[in-house]
């Protein structure tokens, strides 16, 4: 027992030599601390490596020491073990750094916020910013779009949906449309958007006192008014895109049935609009000579639909491209409406530019008169033209691969694409063994406008190569109405727009042949008339869907034409606009179908 108590006095008397790094004891009585061991001791015979542990735990029962404590830890350690401390400290903060800047990473989101303006370049200028003309010239339309509201309008993919209309009821003869407005909807002014608006707009597009070029297609359309939420259309036959025609803006009527008819085109208004759609005007400049230089418009604060980000959009209007390509390199400009292929390497900094290449519905192709050359009437010579041009090596050679091949008067996008269509690909020696017999020579027209005379350049190597004689024919833009009108060319190298819906009608059926039409081909098929006529007046998608893919069938297989490609809209915008998402685009304003998402402007967050 005195040798077990020298050792507890010996143990005692190192341990408050070592109170820097046992501080406890300063606070705590030596007895005490004694009487606790002996305590211990009595109660069972226990070992003597259990006894110094519970002294120690009675001299400092904290586990973890202390910062005081630590500074003094490199006394009771070797220089291998302290190093190998700070070495296990730096990886340890070292981790902590990773781990960090992995979570921000991960969960660190830069949220779009309310502010930023946003200039765009156009070419040419306004002249009536107003629903019932701007269809006529793309920088009425752009301006428009954004100013007014309609009933429908066309979504970031090309398809229809609801603008100013809650809800469509079509009737089972698929005459009557009944369009239920929302109820949410301000103008500008502050007034609020009614039906009568809406009846007042259609029925001065009809009034041909208006001289509208949306009168055709509602000139038959009856209208009636339900109630204050609801109009009815009535259509003299059914017809199956009928909606695609309420795409135009509502004007109000309250500003608009004051102006006579006969000043529609030339009313302060038409500069100064009032809408209902989400920017409206706030100012214009103009040169010393009245040219107008700018425009600018403001948020719409009481939109009823998304509320875009962008405070302010502004247009800079340019008298050609190079003039604007060179606004946008020395950054006066954040987007520019359209960019030809031709004037591409003409922009600085390609890096810091968003090239938005959007589907149109358009398609390129050789047309074949086949009164201005017979042999023209073979199909197996037709077909044989088709083999004889390499459409894809065009595409690459002329538009650097950005357009797409067309084998069809559909485009791929629709609903209605057939994709088990027959495709003619290129096969020159089959095309010599039939054209050298067939086709010594013929004349190909081309409108000297965008790439077109590199293109029938091509073709015409193409033809040549296979033994056709080609002779070239250029004319001007202003030329081409009466040329398409007289059907004076023998093959026409030409694009034809063809819409939103695959209804290709007004292209193909028998009755356009001629002057007044559009068949430029003279296409006459007795079944391919019947589907077409079938399909524009039912409204079951799933039929409308069988009866083109049937008349895609049957023309491709008539080659009536070379079906080249479809081009795209190179819509162009400096990086730090952020937001959009269009893949295509009926019309040139169309574009700014999704302009409620675009954002400069933003704010961080962490998320959980």
């Amino acid at each position: 027992m005195n040798q077990l108590l020298n050792k507890i006095f010996v143990f005692v008397k190192r341990a408050k030599q070592a109170l820097p790094f046992f501080g406890i004891l300063r606070k705590l009585s030596v007895n005490k601390q004694l009487i606790k061991v002996f305590r211990v001791f009595k109660k069972s015979e226990i070992s003597q490596q259990e006894i110094d542990k519970k002294l120690v735990y009675t001299l400092s029962p904290r586990k973890i020491p202390s910062g005081g404590q630590i500074k003094h830890l490199k006394k009771f350690l070797n220089p291998k073990e302290n190093l190998i401390i700070k070495i296990c400290v730096l990886l340890i903060i070292v981790n902590a750094v990773y781990l960090s800047i992995v979570f921000i990473n991960s969960h660190l989101q830069y949220l779009p916020i309310t502010g930023g303006d946003y200039t765009e370049g156009v070419v040419g200028y306004p002249k009536t910013i107003n629903p019932l003309y701007a269809v006529n010239r793309d920088v009425d339309s752009d301006l428009s779009s954004l100013i007014y509201s309609s009933l429908f309008k066309y979504d970031t993919n090309g398809r229809l949906i609801n603008d100013l209309a809650e809800a469509v009821d079509i009737s089972p003869n698929g005459k009557e449309y009944l369009v239920t407005i929302k109820d949410n909807v301000k103008w500008h002014n502050g007034e609020k958007l009614v039906i009568d608006d809406i009846l007042f707009t259609v029925n001065i597009i009809k009034n041909p006192a208006y001289n509208s070029p949306l009168r055709s297609g509602l000139a038959a359309v009856e209208l009636e008014k339900v109630n204050e939420e609801t109009i009815k259309f009535v259509l003299a036959e059914p017809y199956a895109p009928f909606l695609e025609l309420l795409t135009f803006g509502i004007l109000p009527k309250s500003i608009w049935e004051n102006v006579n008819p006969n000043a529609a085109g030339l009313t302060d208004l038409n500069l100064k609009p009032i809408g209902s759609g989400p920017y409206k005007f706030k100012s214009l400049v103009k040169n010393k000579d009245g040219d107008l230089k700018e425009y600018h418009l403001v948020l719409n604060e009481d939109y009823y639909g998304q509320k875009p980000y962008l405070k302010t959009v502004n247009f800079k209007f340019f008298v050609d491209y190079l003039e604007m390509v060179k606004a946008f390199n020395d950054n006066q400009l954040d987007g520019l409406n359209y960019l030809p292929l031709a004037e591409r390497q003409e922009l600085l900094a390609q890096n810091s530019v968003w090239f938005h290449e959007l589907v149109r519905p358009q398609v390129v192709a050789l047309f074949f008169n086949t009164n201005k050359n017979k042999a023209l009437a073979n199909k197996n010579v037709r077909i044989a033209l088709n083999q004889a041009i390499d459409k894809d090596q065009i595409i690459k050679e002329v538009f650097n691969g950005i357009y797409s091949r067309a084998d069809g008067p559909i485009l791929k996008n629709s609903f209605a694409y057939n994709e088990q269509l027959k495709t003619y690909n290129y096969s020159p020696s089959e095309a010599q063994a039939i054209l050298k017999d067939n086709l010594a020579s013929t004349t190909l027209t081309v409108i000297d406008t965008g790439q077109n005379l590199v293109v029938a350049e091509k073709i015409k190597n193409y033809l040549e190569a296979v033994g056709v004689k080609v002779e070239l024919k250029v004319i001007f833009s202003e030329q081409a109405a009466d040329l398409i009108k007289n059907r004076n060319f023998e093959i026409l190298l030409y694009g034809e727009s063809i819409g939103g819906d695959p209804d290709v009608y007004a292209f193909w059926h028998s009755t356009q042949i001629g002057s007044k039409g559009l068949n430029l081909a003279g296409y006459n098929n007795t079944e391919v008339d019947k589907l077409l006529a079938e399909a524009r007046v039912t409204t079951n998608l799933e039929e409308r869907k069988i009866k083109y893919q049937k008349f895609q069938e049957i023309l491709t297989a008539d080659a009536p034409v070379v079906f080249l490609y479809s081009p795209t809209y190179t819509y162009v915008q400096s990086k730090k606009i952020k937001g959009f998402t269009g893949t295509m685009i009926i019309e040139p304003a169309d574009r700014f179908s999704d302009l409620a998402s675009w954002y400069i402007k933003t704010q961080k967050k962490l998320t959980w």
